[in-house]
Protein backbone atom coordinates (compact mmCIF):
# COMPACT_ATOMS: atom_id res chain seq x y z
CA UNK A 1 0.00 0.00 0.00
CA UNK A 2 1.40 3.39 -0.96
CA UNK A 3 1.20 6.00 1.78
CA UNK A 4 2.17 9.66 1.54
CA UNK A 5 3.31 11.60 4.58
CA UNK A 6 4.36 15.15 3.80
CA UNK A 7 5.67 15.53 7.35
CA UNK A 8 7.21 13.18 9.90
CA UNK A 9 7.69 13.81 13.61
CA UNK A 10 9.86 12.68 16.51
CA UNK A 11 7.44 9.82 17.27
CA UNK A 12 7.83 8.54 13.69
CA UNK A 13 11.58 8.20 14.17
CA UNK A 14 11.47 7.00 17.77
CA UNK A 15 13.66 9.95 18.79
CA UNK A 16 14.60 13.44 17.73
CA UNK A 17 16.97 13.93 14.81
CA UNK A 18 17.71 17.65 14.76
CA UNK A 19 18.98 19.31 17.95
CA UNK A 20 17.53 22.75 17.09
CA UNK A 21 14.16 22.53 18.88
CA UNK A 22 11.61 20.43 20.69
CA UNK A 23 9.10 20.71 17.83
CA UNK A 24 10.83 17.98 15.82
CA UNK A 25 8.78 18.32 12.63
CA UNK A 26 10.38 17.24 9.34
CA UNK A 27 9.20 17.81 5.78
CA UNK A 28 9.68 14.68 3.66
CA UNK A 29 11.58 15.60 0.50
CA UNK A 30 12.27 12.07 -0.78
CA UNK A 31 11.29 8.62 0.38
CA UNK A 32 12.06 5.11 -0.85
CA UNK A 33 9.95 2.42 0.79
CA UNK A 34 10.00 -1.37 0.75
CA UNK A 35 6.93 -2.55 2.60
CA UNK A 36 5.42 -5.89 3.55
CA UNK A 37 1.89 -5.97 4.89
CA UNK A 38 0.70 -9.22 6.45
CA UNK A 39 -2.85 -10.17 5.50
CA UNK A 40 -5.48 -10.93 8.12
CA UNK A 41 -9.03 -12.13 8.24
CA UNK A 42 -10.93 -8.86 8.70
CA UNK A 43 -13.60 -10.67 10.71
CA UNK A 44 -11.08 -11.92 13.28
CA UNK A 45 -10.56 -8.95 15.66
CA UNK A 46 -7.54 -10.57 17.36
CA UNK A 47 -5.81 -11.02 14.00
CA UNK A 48 -6.59 -7.43 12.98
CA UNK A 49 -5.12 -6.12 16.26
CA UNK A 50 -1.94 -8.11 15.65
CA UNK A 51 -1.64 -7.26 11.94
CA UNK A 52 1.77 -5.94 11.02
CA UNK A 53 3.41 -3.82 8.40
CA UNK A 54 7.17 -4.05 8.00
CA UNK A 55 8.99 -1.17 6.32
CA UNK A 56 12.51 -0.38 5.24
CA UNK A 57 12.86 3.28 4.30
CA UNK A 58 15.45 5.69 2.95
CA UNK A 59 14.41 9.29 3.46
CA UNK A 60 15.59 12.81 2.86
CA UNK A 61 13.91 15.15 5.33
CA UNK A 62 14.19 18.84 6.19
CA UNK A 63 13.77 20.21 9.72
CA UNK A 64 10.93 22.75 9.56
CA UNK A 65 12.63 24.93 12.20
CA UNK A 66 16.27 25.35 11.08
CA UNK A 67 15.93 23.99 7.49
CA UNK A 68 18.78 21.49 7.89
CA UNK A 69 18.51 18.48 5.58
CA UNK A 70 19.05 14.92 6.80
CA UNK A 71 19.47 11.59 5.04
CA UNK A 72 17.81 8.88 7.14
CA UNK A 73 17.64 5.08 6.86
CA UNK A 74 15.16 3.33 9.12
CA UNK A 75 13.12 0.20 9.59
CA UNK A 76 9.82 -0.16 11.36
CA UNK A 77 7.24 -2.70 12.42
CA UNK A 78 3.76 -1.28 12.78
CA UNK A 79 0.76 -3.03 14.27
CA UNK A 80 -2.67 -1.77 15.21
CA UNK A 81 -1.51 -1.14 18.80
CA UNK A 82 2.25 -0.52 18.60
CA UNK A 83 5.07 0.80 16.46
CA UNK A 84 8.73 -0.21 16.69
CA UNK A 85 11.26 1.96 14.88
CA UNK A 86 14.96 1.45 14.35
CA UNK A 87 17.04 4.29 12.97
CA UNK A 88 19.76 2.64 10.92
CA UNK A 89 21.55 5.91 10.08
CA UNK A 90 21.10 9.68 10.21
CA UNK A 91 23.42 11.95 8.24
CA UNK A 92 23.36 15.72 8.01
CA UNK A 93 23.57 17.06 4.44
CA UNK A 94 25.93 20.00 4.63
CA UNK A 95 25.67 21.43 1.12
CA UNK A 96 23.22 23.95 -0.40
CA UNK A 97 19.50 23.33 -0.91
CA UNK A 98 20.12 23.48 -4.68
CA UNK A 99 22.68 20.68 -4.38
CA UNK A 100 20.21 18.69 -2.26
CA UNK A 101 17.52 19.14 -4.92
CA UNK A 102 19.88 18.07 -7.70
CA UNK A 103 20.92 14.98 -5.75
CA UNK A 104 17.33 14.04 -4.86
CA UNK A 105 16.16 14.49 -8.46
CA UNK A 106 19.10 12.41 -9.71
CA UNK A 107 18.30 9.59 -7.29
CA UNK A 108 14.59 9.72 -8.22
CA UNK A 109 15.31 9.66 -11.95
CA UNK A 110 17.46 6.51 -11.61
CA UNK A 111 14.36 4.40 -10.93
CA UNK A 112 13.49 3.17 -14.43
CA UNK A 113 11.35 0.03 -14.03
CA UNK A 114 8.05 1.59 -13.00
CA UNK A 115 4.64 -0.08 -12.70
CA UNK A 116 2.70 3.13 -12.09
CA UNK A 117 3.50 6.86 -12.03
CA UNK A 118 1.36 9.07 -9.81
CA UNK A 119 1.68 12.84 -10.07
CA UNK A 120 0.02 15.75 -8.30
CA UNK A 121 0.95 19.42 -8.10
CA UNK A 122 2.84 18.72 -4.85
CA UNK A 123 4.55 15.37 -5.36
CA UNK A 124 5.27 12.42 -7.64
CA UNK A 125 5.36 8.72 -6.82
CA UNK A 126 6.78 5.80 -8.77
CA UNK A 127 5.41 2.40 -7.81
CA UNK A 128 8.31 0.07 -8.56
CA UNK A 129 6.96 -3.30 -7.47
CA UNK A 130 3.78 -4.80 -6.10
CA UNK A 131 3.12 -8.46 -5.37
CA UNK A 132 0.56 -10.35 -3.39
CA UNK A 133 0.05 -13.89 -2.15
CA UNK A 134 -2.19 -15.55 0.46
CA UNK A 135 -0.13 -14.23 3.39
CA UNK A 136 1.20 -10.80 2.43
CA UNK A 137 1.27 -7.80 0.12
CA UNK A 138 4.68 -6.43 -0.83
CA UNK A 139 5.18 -2.95 -2.27
CA UNK A 140 8.16 -0.86 -3.27
CA UNK A 141 7.83 2.79 -4.23
CA UNK A 142 9.58 6.16 -4.21
CA UNK A 143 8.11 9.55 -3.36
CA UNK A 144 9.44 12.95 -4.39
CA UNK A 145 8.15 16.19 -2.88
CA UNK A 146 8.24 18.92 -5.50
CA UNK A 147 6.65 21.82 -3.66
CA UNK A 148 9.30 22.90 -1.16
CA UNK A 149 9.87 26.66 -1.37
CA UNK A 150 13.50 26.41 -0.24
CA UNK A 151 14.57 23.62 -2.60
CA UNK A 152 12.71 25.13 -5.53
CA UNK A 153 13.19 28.84 -4.76
CA UNK A 154 15.19 29.45 -7.95
CA UNK A 155 12.45 27.91 -10.11
CA UNK A 156 9.60 29.61 -8.30
CA UNK A 157 11.16 33.06 -8.75
CA UNK A 158 11.61 32.66 -12.52
CA UNK A 159 8.96 34.24 -14.69
CA UNK A 160 7.39 32.19 -17.44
Amino acid sequence: MVTVNKYLYKKDFGRGICPCSDKQEYKVLFREVSETELKTDELDLDAVAKASIYKMEKLVVMCTECKKIYFVAMSSEISFKEQYVTLESVELFDDTPLEARNLINKIYSEYKDVLVNIATDDYVIKVLAQSEDDEKIESRYVYLNREDSILYADLQSEEI
